[in-house]
């Protein structure tokens, strides 16, 4: 019999029908097996009425066709459901008119009412088999009531005894009917609304599913809390290079995670899944299944399944092509620096070539004119082109040092001085290089204003600012120069940077000239930026701001067209006034007695003219190209020198080894540094990290001879 109603034999679209078929195979079953406990005392009593021998074979023959009809094999359960319907309807009206109330006919009409209930599961059926059942009874009350029914000749008060078996009949058939097709029909909506359930969300998986493996930038990958692989799309094999078959079931770390990173990664999951600490989204370094690095944006969204289990989702961007993007912008942002450095070096060497030929010309022409001994020259005339070679010299000198404070290579000698002092004791030069139709004017306060800086290039701040000023007027005007203290209660807004508040020492240049448009005022300090057009070089300004941030400081620009233009430079200003302020402007000293000075330098015409220099100063010169020389005459001569100058960096022996070597000749022997090189190679020698006395060349008499005559003066002191 299952073999009738197997699963496979139903349709699998529809489960209602699987269970529509196992209702009507257990009220066919409980028809064929309970048939007998109704059919057999019903059997028995009718034999022994005697003279109804041929309702009992009607009897005991429907009810074998029953039992046949359901052991056919191959028979649809529908049709064997609809034949004992109307064999159990047929068998129950026959044994309600022949035996009445006695015999089994409610029991067959209740078996055939469930059963059309059972097989149309509707109210609409449970209705039309009440309905017929009551047709039965109504038209069997009638016959009684015509004395038409011979087992109510039997009975006292048949009728009244009828309605009461038959209303209870009906109402027992009603209930039992209406409730099964009310069952099945809640039954059968109940397995529509899930199959619709389940059609949706197998279309909203095949969705999912759709998006999950179409996404190719997107790797997604799922794990659960032992970290195992049960997800992974597409787009994963590609970043990662595992197919799924290889990621499902490994463990996340052991396929993505450097060994660098994978401890901390492992705790980090932990603790989410544990303690609910969630992993923030951030840029990351992978690996593939390659070794490779693979740089990823990565998210993680922690979900739960069925089971109520945790499942994390790992959300990975691919950013190699980025990567890639920024790796070339930044080779081309390279190239294009390069190309501009390239540019500016040209433009730079173009200018410096233009400064440096303009000042070499009167050097070459008014010394051939003085070497010429057929050119006649008057004394006049001779301190006169003398007087402009040495300004050439000098300008050549500054222009040099512009270029490497600019580039950060001029040697820096901070000390403490007065920018008072500085500013005064420059005015001469400044007058010099100004134009004689400008007004100069110069502001110092009386009290000192001391600052922590290097002199020289304090110095060369003023020339430029003040050269600038010049060429601002060229129809005349009036420059003031001002040296003073300031205090700033609150920060200011500079070009460049804020100015904190604090104490500062302030040095203002200003010019009534033609000044500069608010766009000209914003670019003044960027390198190579000139308003004189082919004749500037464009490193005034910029080094100039460069060296105030040297020193701590900042400088304010206040300018507008027609209306001139002040600089304002701040330098931190030193609190500890109470100490000497070293004067930066020494008087021309002469030698105090006959002292020896050891000169050591590899350059011959270096050389003479130092020599010359501190011979007409009076002092005793012992001069040596080199360092085994210089040891060689101090051997010689005896314990006499009092000082050594001496270039930093000679072949086989350099300054700072030749002056350990003389020190244990001559314990008490003074120093003194001189080189034209850049800080940094000087730096490799231990100069300037001793801070020892140094002079940068070139250098003119009177800056030597200070030098000098300050440090013998410190040892005679």
């Amino acid at each position: 019999m299952e073999q009738n109603i197997s699963p496979s034999s139903f349709p699998e679209d529809d489960p209602f029908i699987h269970w529509q078929e196992r209702i009507l195979h257990i009220t066919c079953v409980l028809g064929v097996f309970g048939g007998p406990f109704a059919l057999i005392p019903s059997v028995w009593w009718l034999i022994l009425q005697g003279g109804l021998t041929h309702v009992v074979i009607f009897d005991v023959a429907s009810y074998l066709f029953i039992v046949v009809v359901f052991l056919w094999k191959g028979l649809p359960l529908r049709v064997k459901a609809g034949s004992i319907f109307f064999v159990c309807y047929f068998l129950g009206t026959l044994l309600l008119i022949n035996l009445g109330p006695m015999g089994a006919g409610y029991i067959w009409l209740l078996g055939a009412s469930v059963l059309i209930s059972n097989v149309y599961y509707s109210l609409q059926a449970a209705c039309y088999s009440l309905v017929c059942n009551a047709s039965i009874l109504i038209c069997i009350a009638g016959a009684i009531a015509a004395d038409q029914i011979e087992w109510a000749h039997q009975l006292e008060k048949p009728l009244q005894l009828w309605l009461v078996l038959g209303s209870n009949f009906l109402l027992i058939n009603s209930l039992v009917s209406i409730l099964s097709a009310v069952v099945l029909k809640s039954l059968r909506e109940t397995f529509r609304k899930e199959k619709q359930m389940r059609i949706n969300l197998e279309e909203s998986e095949n969705r999912l599913h759709a998006v999950f493996d179409s996404v190719e930038s997107v790797s997604i990958q799922g794990y659960n809390k032992e970290r195992q692989v049960i997800c992974w799309n597409k787009a994963s094999e590609k970043l990662y290079g595992y197919c799924a078959e290889e990621a499902m079931g490994q463990r996340l770390e052991d396929l993505i995670f450097p060994e660098t990173t994978r401890k901390e990664w492992v705790a980090a999951i932990q603790a989410w899944y544990e303690d609910d600490i969630a992993i923030p989204a951030a840029e990351l370094e992978l690996r593939n299944k390659f070794a490779e690095t693979v740089h990823v944006f990565s998210s993680h969204v922690m979900s739960t399944d069925s089971r109520g289990e945790k499942i994390m989702f790992c959300i990975d961007i691919d950013l190699s092509p980025l990567k890639q993007i920024e790796k070339e912008k930044t080779q081309y942002e390279d190239q294009y620096r390069q190309a501009q450095k390239m540019e500016s070096i040209g433009r730079l060497a173009g200018g410096i070539a233009h400064d440096l030929n303009n000042l070499l010309v009167p050097v070459i022409g008014y010394c051939e004119i003085l070497k010429n001994d057929s050119c006649k020259v008057d004394s006049n005339s001779r301190a006169e082109f003398l007087g402009s070679i040495y300004e050439a010299g000098l300008k050549a000198r500054n222009l040099v040092r512009q270029l490497l404070v600019f580039s950060r290579k001029q040697p820096v000698e901070m000390q403490k001085i007065d920018l008072a002092v500085v500013v005064t004791g420059f005015e001469k030069f400044l007058r010099r290089i100004i134009q004689e139709n400008i007004e100069l004017r110069l502001v110092a306060a009386d009290k000192a204003i001391p600052v922590y800086a290097d002199s020289n290039q304090i110095e060369q701040v003023l020339m430029n600012l003040s050269v600038n000023a010049s060429d601002a007027m060229p129809t005349g005007g009036r420059l003031i120069v001002e040296a003073r203290r300031e205090s700033i209660a609150l920060p200011k807004k500079m070009i460049q940077g804020d100015l904190a508040a604090g104490e500062y020492a302030v040095l203002s240049i200003k010019d009534n000239g033609v000044g500069m448009d608010e766009e000209t005022r914003l670019n003044i300090f960027e390198p190579f930026f000139s308003t004189k057009g082919p004749e500037g070089t464009g490193l005034g300004l910029a080094t100039v701001y460069g060296i105030i941030k040297l020193h701590g400081g900042n400088i304010e620009v206040m300018s507008a067209l027609e209306e001139g233009t002040v600089f304002k430079v701040y330098l931190p200003l030193l609190d500890n006034e109470g100490q000497d302020v070293r004067d930066v402007v020494v008087a021309d000293n002469e030698s105090s007695g006959p002292q020896t000075i050891l000169l050591v330098e590899d350059n011959v015409h270096v050389r003479e003219l130092t020599d010359k220099i501190l011979q007409n100063k009076g002092y005793s010169v012992l001069s040596a190209s080199n360092g085994k020389e210089a040891l060689a005459l101090i051997q010689r001569e005896g314990a006499l020198a009092d000082l050594l100058l001496t270039d930093v960096i000679m072949p086989e022996m350099n300054g700072s080894e030749l002056y350990q070597n003389a020190l244990e000749i001559c314990p008490e022997l003074k120093v003194i540094y001189m080189s034209g090189y850049t800080d940094n190679i000087i730096s490799q020698h231990g100069i300037l990290d001793q801070g020892l006395n140094f002079i940068n060349k070139p250098f003119t008499e009177k800056e030597l001879t200070t030098q000098i005559n300050r440090v013998l003066s410190e040892q005679r002191g």
